[in-house]
């Protein structure tokens, strides 16, 4: 759906560019800008491209969601079909909810509105009512041909995870909630265990939280609650949750690790071993997650004495036991390093 960035650029300088071509078929001659000016002169493929514009910027948002560095787990499912219920909505007969085994050829509205921009231009163009026609339809067919690849890619038990959402921090603290059992079977086969979720769920909400805005904050601090024996009373329920916020939502995460080391293992340094890789990729990643950056990290002195020596170099079994440092995490562990290079953390 990256298209839609190109779209969105093209009608703004929908003016300039058929200028331009115009130019370029007449002084260079070019059978290729001839075509281009022809399209920049068919209206229709004006009006088209504004439909698309305003379609692929709900597809976009959406996409941008799943690609976030930020986001919240328990509500990308429920993005997604919200989104296919709101494209399915555009053209189908007004009040129509469709069903599983529902095609939306068979209820499709025979002249849905297409949103304002779009009718706007559509009047304002005065098309032969055959003409409109036959735009109306491409568009429609866009959108079902879109809520078809859209739905292909929902799981099968897509409404089993969707009640994921009822783990976020602003569902799972009310006192009436729906119930987690169902998903919990998905992971949890033990029927004791499944009782002790259901009852450590029913009870959430009776304990004062301090990060309820955020669903990550929220149930890392479950994690870390103790009472006074030392026990962690929701251990159970927080171990599910952990697992259920640890499955990979989309594939971003993974693209971002694999152009990284395309940057890091280049062609002038194709011979780096795979444990001088993982070391280089991990120090990346774990100043990232302190928010920190080669420029501004402070290396432990224990470290800065190691490089260019061989002892940088030892597996971690063959390594001396580190000296006790009484420098904070973010300021780095000796223990983490496994590798340090200045020149690859640059």
């Amino acid at each position: 759906m990256s298209i839609e960035s190109a779209i969105v650029r093209i009608l703004q300088q929908w003016i300039e560019l058929k200028t331009h071509f115009d130019i370029a078929r007449k002084d260079e001659r070019c059978y290729t800008a001839d075509l281009l000016y022809s399209m920049f002169c068919d209206k229709k493929n004006h009006v088209f491209l504004i439909f698309l514009k305003q379609i692929l910027s709900e597809v976009q948002s959406v996409n941008k969601k799943f690609e976030a560095d930020v986001q919240d787990p328990t509500k990308l499912l429920s993005d997604l079909v919200h989104l296919i219920d709101s494209l399915s909505a555009k053209i189908l007969m007004p009040g129509k909810r469709l069903k599983e085994s529902d095609a939306l050829q068979d209820y499709l509205d025979p002249k849905p509105y297409l949103g304002y921009e779009f009718e706007k231009n559509m009047s304002e163009c005065k098309f032969p009512e055959e003409i409109a026609s036959d735009i109306r339809r491409r568009c429609i067919e866009f959108v079902i041909e879109l809520v078809t690849q859209l739905r292909q890619r929902l799981p099968e038990n897509f409404k089993v995870l969707q009640s994921i959402s009822s783990m976020s921090g602003s569902e799972c603290l009310k006192p009436v909630k729906n119930d987690i059992l169902d998903l919990a079977k998905l992971f949890v086969n033990n029927a004791e265990i499944l009782t002790r979720i259901d009852f450590q769920w029913r009870k959430l909400h009776t304990i004062q939280w301090i990060q309820t805005s955020d669903t990550i904050g929220l149930w890392a601090e479950i994690v870390s609650y103790r009472d006074e024996t030392g026990e962690n009373p929701f251990k159970e329920l927080s171990d599910l949750a952990i697992t259920i916020l640890s499955l990979p939502h989309s594939n971003a995460d993974v693209e971002r690790v694999f152009s990284q080391m395309g940057i890091v293992k280049s062609k002038l340094r194709n011979r780096l071993a795979i444990t001088s890789l993982n070391a280089v990729l991990t120090i990346k990643y774990g100043l990232r997650r302190h928010g920190k950056s080669c420029h501004d990290y402070k290396l432990p002195e224990s470290v800065l004495r190691k490089i260019g020596s061989l002892e940088a170099y030892q597996t971690s079994s063959e390594s001396p036991q580190p000296s006790t440092s009484t420098q904070s995490p973010t300021e780095g562990d000796p223990r983490e390093i496994i590798e340090w290079d200045l020149a690859d953390l640059q």
